[in-house]
């Protein structure tokens, strides 16, 4: 094998990896926070409310900020 896939398949590369997609998951749910912030109060409502259907919110209703 060529040097570049014995890294990625090592085990540090396999770490590596999966911490990339930790990083990106986590990254854009916070940005995803942050832009609902800048929604109006009856945008942020709506979108809570959809997001409780699909339930992807937290236990109980708690506000954004």
């Amino acid at each position: 094998m060529s040097p570049f896939w014995d890294m990625v398949l090592s085990p540090t590369g396999l770490m590596l990896y999966a911490a990339f997609w930790a990083f990106k998951i986590l990254a854009g749910a916070w940005m995803l926070r942050k832009a609902m912030l800048l929604l109006p109060v009856r945008a942020q409502n709506w979108t809570e409310d959809k997001l409780g259907r699909l339930k992807l919110r937290g236990r109980g209703r708690r506000r954004l900020g």
